[in-house]
C-alpha cells in the first residue's frame, strides 16, 4: 500500500498526498480488527508486507513480529486451522474470488482468539497475487455459539427451531434421536412431517386466539410423533413463538412420553382395580388418623363397613366414636393402647377385635395397618380389616380337635398328658396317689362287623358316657384310639380307697348299652398303674398301664390287671427277644411250615397257608405269638415277609416242576406292609420273576384289623395285587372293625373265620350265630369262606351244615415242614382218611 501511495505522488501535489495519508491512517486505526496485505509471489512464496496496528491490540504482537512458516501460514494461527487456511488462500489465488479468512489465533499471552473476515485478491503486474484483507475478533460470539451448540446437543429434550413458514431451521441431537432421523433429513422439513396424519393441521403455528388447532403457547400438547420408519410414539410438545430482528421464529421442545403414558394408564388401572377390590373385599379398607390431642378419626372407609359393622361409611366418617363404642371396655382399652404403641414406635398395628354385626351375631375382625407421621404431627394408618369369623370358629374347632376326640368329645392323649402334669404336681404337694387306667373294650369289632360302624360308634359313645359318669369331677377320661381309653383318677389318700374306686370303675365298664332299640352287652379289660409306685412321668405310667392291659386281655374278656414288676420284666424280655430276632433273620434261623386248606365237598387239599417258624439256638422253638408282635413293633416284619415270599414261592414252584398237584400258597402280610405297599408289591414282582411261579398260585392274607385300619389304602393295594393276578384273603375275620359297606368294596377272594369263633361253634349258640352270619354274608358277596382252627368232628359237621367252603385245622393237619407237606401232596391225602395230628 505504501508503494501505491508513493507511485501516486508523481501526479498528486505534495500537500494533498500527505493529507490523504493522514486520512488513510486514521481510517485504518478506526477499523475494529486487523487490516493486512498478503502477497503471493510468482515463485509461490507468501508473505505479509503490512499489518495495521490492530494486531498489537488484539494479539499482542507488533506488525514487525508477525512471521509466516514455510507454507506461508502465519505463526499465530492455531496449528489445527493452518492447512485449511492455506488451502483457502491458494483456492482464492486460482479463482480470484474473495478468500474466507477464519481461524483461531494464539495471542502473545497464550490465549486463543477466534478471527473472522475476508481478503480481496487482485493480480499484480509481475503475475503475483495480492490480497487486501480485514479480520475481526469474534471470540465472544464464537464462544456463545459453542455454548449454545453444547447446550443443544446435550439437552435430553428434543429442541427444534422453526422459521416463519414452520420449516425446521435447527435440530439438536435429541431431536434426531427422538424422530429417528439424521440432521440433514430434518433441516428444511415442515413440523407437520414429524407428526401423525391426524395432527397435520395447517393452523398448527397460528396464534391460539385464531385457531383451536394451534400448538403455540399454552403449555405442552399431547401429540403423536412419527419416526422415519413409520412407527409412532406418544409426543409431548411445547411450542413458543420468538421475535428476532422482526422475524417470527418458533422454538419447540418435545419428549417421548410413551412410558409415562403407560405408567399413568397403569396407575389409573391400578387405582380402579384397588377401588374395585376395596368395594368387593369381605372387609373394610380404611384410613385412620390419630391427632395430637388424642382424637381418632376416619378419613376413608370402604363400602365393606356397611356389611361388617352395620353402618354406612358416611356415618362412620361423621361419627368415628361409633367404632369404639362397638368394642367392649377391655377391647377398647387394648385397642387404644396398641394404637398408641404403634404411633410411638411407627410400627405396623395388628388388631383383633370382636363386634356385634348387623345380624346381632358376634363377628371377629382382624386388621393390619401401617403408620406414617405427617409434618403437622398427626399419625395416619392405612390398612384393612377383614371378617375372620369363619376362620376364628375354625381355629376354635381345630383347637378343640387338637385336644379332643371328635367322636366321643372326650379329651385325647395330648390333653391327658397336659392334665397329668398338673395332677402330679398336686399329688406331690398333698402326698396323694394317682391311678392311670388303660381300658380297652372287648369285641367291639364284632359289633362293627355285624351291625356296621354307625351302630358300633353309638355303642362306643354310650359306654364312654357311662364310664365318664362314674368318675369324679377332678378325674379325667380320654380316648386314645379305637376302643382304647385312658383314665386319670386323682386325690386318693391311700391305696385301699383307690383300689375300691378302681373296682367300681371296672364294674361300671361291664354294662349293657341300648342302641336303636337293641341291647348290646359290652365288657372291658382294664390295666392300672399307680403314681408314684409304678412311675414318675406320664409316659412311663401309660406304658405300664398298657402293659397291664395287654396282660388282662390275655386272661380273657372283662379282666382286670394291676401293673407289677413281673410285667416290667416281661417288657425287658420282649426287648431281648427283639435283639435275638434281628440276629435270627441275619443267621437264617427262620423256616416255613405249611398248613393245608381242605375243600369240604371233595375233601381234597385246595390250598395251604405258609407259617413262619423260628428255632433259636439259645431258646429253641419260639412261638409265633411271642415273636410276631415283636417283629411288627421293630419293623423286622418286612424282612420276615420277604423271606416267606421267596421261600414259599420257590418251594411251590419246585413241587410243580416235580409234577405234584398244584395248589396256591398263602403268605401272611401285616398292616404295616400295606401302609408301605410299594415295597410289598416290589417284593411280589421280584419273587414271581425269580422263581417263575405264575401269579395265581400266590395268595396274600391280611388280618381284618389291619385291613380296616386304613380301608381305602388297603382296597387300593388289594386291587393292584388283583391286577397282578395275586389273590387276597381277609384273615382272623370277626375280630376287627369291618362293616359290610366297607367289606363289599374289597376285591378279595376269601374270608377266613377266626378260630375263636370256630372252636366251640357246635356248642356255643353265640359263636354259632356269628359264624352263620359271616358265612351268609360271604355267600352274598360271592366269597370263599375258610374256617380256621377246626379240631373236632362235631365242629366240622356243623360248619359243613352251615355251607362253609373250606376248613383249616388240626382235624386234618397241623402246620408241617416242607418235606411233610410234600408227602401229603404226593399221597393225595384227603379229608376223611387217617387224620395226621
Amino acid at each position: 500500500m505504501s508503494d501505491r501511495l508513493e507511485a501516486s505522488a508523481a501526479t498528486v501535489p505534495t500537500g494533498s498526498l500527505e493529507e490523504a495519508q493522514i486520512r488513510l491512517k486514521g481510517l485504518v486505526a478506526c477499523i475494529p480488527g486487523i487490516a493486512f496485505i498478503r502477497r503471493l509471489s510468482p515463485n509461490g512464496t507468501i508473505n505479509y508486507p503490512w499489518f495495521s496496528d490492530g494486531v498489537r491490540a488484539i494479539l499482542g504482537f507488533s506488525p514487525q513480529t508477525m512471521g509466516v512458516n514455510a507454507k506461508g501460514c502465519l505463526h499465530v494461527i492455531h496449528w489445527a486451522d493452518r492447512d485449511q487456511h492455506v488451502d483457502a488462500m491458494h483456492r482464492s489465488a486460482q479463482t480470484m474470488e474473495p478468500c474466507r479468512d477464519e481461524y483461531r489465533a494464539i495471542t502473545a499471552a497464550g490465549e486463543v482468539r477466534w478471527m473472522r473476515g475476508q481478503s480481496i485478491p487482485h493480480r499484480g503486474e509481475d503475475g503475483g497475487v495480492e490480497w487486501n484483507g480485514l479480520v475481526i475478533d469474534v471470540t465472544d460470539e464464537r464462544r456463545a455459539e459453542l455454548r449454545l451448540d453444547m447446550l443443544m446437543d446435550h439437552a435430553e429434550d428434543s429442541i427444534l427451531i422453526l422459521d416463519t413458514q414452520g420449516r425446521i431451521d435447527t435440530a439438536n441431537a435429541a431431536a434426531q434421536r427422538l424422530f429417528g432421523r439424521s440432521n440433514d433429513s430434518l433441516i428444511g422439513q415442515p413440523l407437520a412431517a414429524l407428526l401423525a396424519p391426524e395432527h397435520r393441521h395447517p393452523e398448527l403455528l397460528d396464534s391460539a386466539d385464531i385457531s383451536s388447532a394451534s400448538i403455540v403457547g399454552g403449555g405442552p400438547r399431547d401429540l403423536t410423533g412419527l419416526n422415519q420408519d413409520g412407527t409412532t410414539f406418544a409426543l409431548e410438545l411445547s411450542t413458543s413463538e420468538v421475535r428476532l430482528d422482526g422475524q417470527r421464529l418458533f422454538v419447540g421442545i418435545g419428549r417421548d412420553v410413551t412410558r409415562r403414558r403407560q405408567t399413568e394408564a397403569a396407575l389409573r388401572e391400578t387405582e380402579q382395580r384397588l377401588r374395585a377390590i376395596a368395594a368387593n373385599m369381605p372387609g373394610i379398607v380404611f384410613q385412620r388418623v390419630l391427632w395430637p390431642d388424642g382424637r381418632l378419626e376416619f378419613t376413608y372407609v370402604s363400602e365393606g363397613c356397611r356389611s361388617v359393622l352395620g353402618i354406612s361409611p358416611e356415618d362412620l366418617l361423621a361419627e368415628p366414636d361409633r367404632f369404639l363404642q362397638m368394642l367392649t371396655e377391655d377391647e377398647r382399652l387394648a385397642f387404644m393402647t396398641g394404637l398408641g404403641r404403634s404411633a410411638r414406635a411407627m410400627e405396623p398395628f395388628d388388631e383383633e377385635i370382636s363386634v356385634l354385626g348387623p345380624d346381632r351375631r358376634r363377628r371377629w375382625l382382624r386388621g393390619q395397618s401401617r403408620p406414617t407421621r405427617r409434618a403437622s404431627g398427626e399419625v395416619v394408618w392405612d390398612g384393612v380389616i377383614i371378617d375372620v369369623t369363619d376362620r376364628k370358629l375354625a381355629e376354635q374347632r381345630l383347637s378343640f380337635l387338637a385336644y379332643h376326640d371328635p367322636l366321643t368329645r372326650l379329651p385325647n392323649r395330648t390333653a391327658f398328658l397336659e392334665r397329668f402334669e398338673t395332677a402330679r404336681d398336686e399329688a406331690r404337694r398333698q402326698s396323694s396317689l394317682l391311678g392311670i387306667v388303660s381300658l380297652g373294650l372287648d369285641r367291639l369289632g364284632v359289633i362293627n362287623a355285624t351291625m356296621g360302624h354307625d351302630v358300633g360308634d353309638q355303642v362306643l359313645m354310650g359306654v364312654a358316657d357311662l364310664i365318664r359318669a362314674s368318675i369324679g369331677p377332678s378325674d379325667m377320661m380320654a380316648r386314645v384310639s379305637g376302643d382304647h381309653f385312658l383314665l386319670l383318677l386323682t386325690g386318693y389318700d391311700n391305696r385301699r380307697i383307690l383300689e375300691d374306686a378302681l373296682d367300681r370303675l371296672h364294674a361300671q365298664a361291664q354294662t349293657t348299652v341300648s342302641v336303636g332299640g337293641q341291647d348290646f352287652d359290652v365288657s372291658a379289660a382294664t390295666g392300672v398303674a399307680l403314681f408314684p409306685r409304678d412311675g414318675e412321668d406320664a409316659e412311663t405310667l401309660i406304658k405300664n398301664a398298657d402293659a397291664a392291659l395287654q396282660r388282662a386281655k390275655g386272661q380273657g374278656t372283662a379282666s382286670f390287671q394291676m401293673f407289677t414288676k413281673e410285667l416290667s420284666t416281661r417288657a425287658t424280655k420282649t426287648l431281648s427277644m427283639q435283639n435275638r430276632l434281628r440276629r435270627a433273620v441275619d443267621n437264617g434261623e427262620l423256616s416255613a411250615h405249611y398248613q393245608p386248606q381242605v375243600d369240604l365237598i371233595n375233601g381234597g387239599i385246595v390250598g395251604m397257608e405258609a407259617l413262619v417258624r423260628w428255632t433259636s439256638p439259645e431258646l429253641g422253638p419260639v412261638s409265633p405269638g411271642d415273636f410276631i408282635p415283636v417283629a411288627e413293633e421293630s419293623g423286622l416284619i418286612d424282612v420276615i415277609c420277604e423271606f416267606m415270599l421267596d421261600t414259599c414261592t420257590r418251594q411251590t414252584r419246585d413241587w410243580q416242576l416235580e409234577g405234584l398237584p398244584s395248589v396256591p400258597v398263602a403268605v401272611n402280610v401285616s398292616g404295616r406292609q400295606f401302609q408301605y405297599a410299594r415295597r410289598l408289591i416290589g417284593a411280589c414282582e421280584r419273587v414271581l420273576s425269580d422263581t417263575g411261579l405264575e401269579s395265581h398260585w400266590l395268595e396274600l392274607e391280611l388280618t381284618e384289623t389291619s385291613a380296616m385300619r386304613d380301608a381305602d389304602n388297603a382296597i387300593a393295594v388289594v386291587q393292584r395285587l388283583k391286577e397282578m393276578g395275586i389273590g387276597c384273603a381277609i384273615d382272623d375275620f370277626g375280630t376287627g372293625y369291618s362293616s359290610l359297606s366297607v367289606l363289599k368294596r374289597f376285591p378279595i377272594q376269601k374270608l377266613k373265620i377266626d378260630r375263636s369263633f370256630v372252636m366251640d361253634v357246635a356248642t356255643d349258640p353265640n359263636d354259632a350265630a356269628i359264624v352263620d352270619a359271616i358265612i351268609a354274608m360271604a355267600k352274598a358277596l360271592k366269597l370263599t369262606v375258610v374256617a380256621e382252627g377246626v379240631e373236632r368232628q362235631e365242629d366240622l359237621d356243623f360248619l359243613r351244615k352251615l355251607g362253609c367252603d373250606q376248613i383249616q385245622g388240626y382235624i386234618f393237619s397241623r402246620p408241617l415242614p416242607a418235606e411233610a407237606m410234600r408227602d401229603l401232596l404226593v399221597r393225595g391225602h384227603r379229608l376223611g382218611a387217617s387224620i395226621q395230628r
